[in-house]
């Protein structure tokens, strides 16, 4: 597995600490809260659906459902970067993160990521780093997310596979000297099989990863939940409301198979930290790809508990 780019493609130059911007937002007295909307009213909360713990399925799951927060992007312009409390975080890249109306799991939009080829780094990425989400989810966060991949990388001619990211969930580690990153992408299986990725900032060093037999699909929409437990130095995903049990990674890594590029600081220990700061979706690649890579992500639910996925 090659080695994580960081912030500006620089192994060493280690990611950027994550920041909480001043403007807090009004919390909602509602069991979910949207963001605070661009244009057009609110869309309402939903039934509240019980709470579930790691169940191979749940029933269709109400369009925010107990939660922190949930959004459709439907309030956003498009054109521009998802509104607050999002941020776009693409920086000099060459991604782009922009609300169209080209794909959209629900009404009318949805956030398009891009990360076109000919570079051998690409941060397609959009955060939270704020409430409602943060502290809300610091310590457990159960997330999900549509996901539509308009095609698997594909990987140059004597290259090592390309590997990427779909999401991850970050905070600073109990003695300020690192960041703490649990993430979920991919990498081999033609460029569409799952993985887990834990990821350290320098000075400590780490980047492990447990692969999966799971593919991303492509071409359709693609139901994503993940689940963060600080107390367990735990994460989990789900796809189309199954367990990939075999990226279910408590500690470290224990799949055939699996790694670290570094032991001499965590002894392979995927750490967690004491309080997850943010949350960050969209496609971060970190080899060059012979194509481009076309990710729209929808309807976001973040919630302490299980949400499930929409019909």
């Amino acid at each position: 597995m090659a080695p994580s780019l960081a912030w500006i493609g620089s192994r060493t130059a280690g990611e950027p600490l994550a920041r909480l911007v001043s403007a807090l937002l009004a919390m909602s007295a509602l069991a979910c809260t949207q963001k605070a909307p661009q244009a057009g009213p609110p869309t309402a909360p939903g039934p509240a659906e019980p709470a579930a713990n790691a169940s191979p399925a749940l029933p269709p799951a109400a369009p925010c459902a107990p939660a922190s927060f949930c959004d459709d992007f439907e309030d956003d312009i498009v054109g521009a970067a998802p509104g607050a409390p999002w941020r776009d975080e693409t920086g000099p890249s060459g991604a782009t993160v922009r609300v169209d109306s080209l794909r959209a799991h629900s009404g009318q939009n949805s956030v398009h990521v891009l990360a076109p080829k000919g570079a051998r780094y690409r941060r397609g990425y959009f955060a939270i780093h704020d409430p409602p989400v943060f502290p809300a989810a610091s310590q457990e966060m159960y997330g999900r997310a549509m996901v539509w991949l308009d095609a698997a990388p594909i990987t140059p001619a004597g290259a090592h596979d390309v590997h990427w990211t779909l999401l991850q969930g970050e905070g600073r580690s109990k003695d300020d000297r690192f960041n703490s990153i649990y993430r979920y992408g991919g990498q081999h299986q033609q460029g569409l099989g799952l993985m887990a990725n834990y990821e350290t900032t320098p000075p400590v060093r780490s980047d492990c990863w447990q692969h999966s037999q799971t593919r991303l699909p492509v071409q359709q929409w693609a139901c994503v939940e993940w689940h963060f437990v600080v107390a367990r130095n735990e994460m989990e995903l789900w796809l189309d409301g199954a367990e990939v049990a075999d990226l279910h990674v408590v500690d470290r890594a224990t799949a055939p198979g699996t790694g670290c590029l570094s032991n001499d600081d965590l002894g392979g220990q995927w750490l967690a930290p004491p309080a997850f700061q943010s949350l960050y979706l969209g496609w971060e690649r970190y080899q060059d790809s012979d194509n481009d890579q076309n990710v729209w992500i929808d309807d976001v639910v973040v919630s302490q508990t299980r949400i499930g996925c929409p019909e």
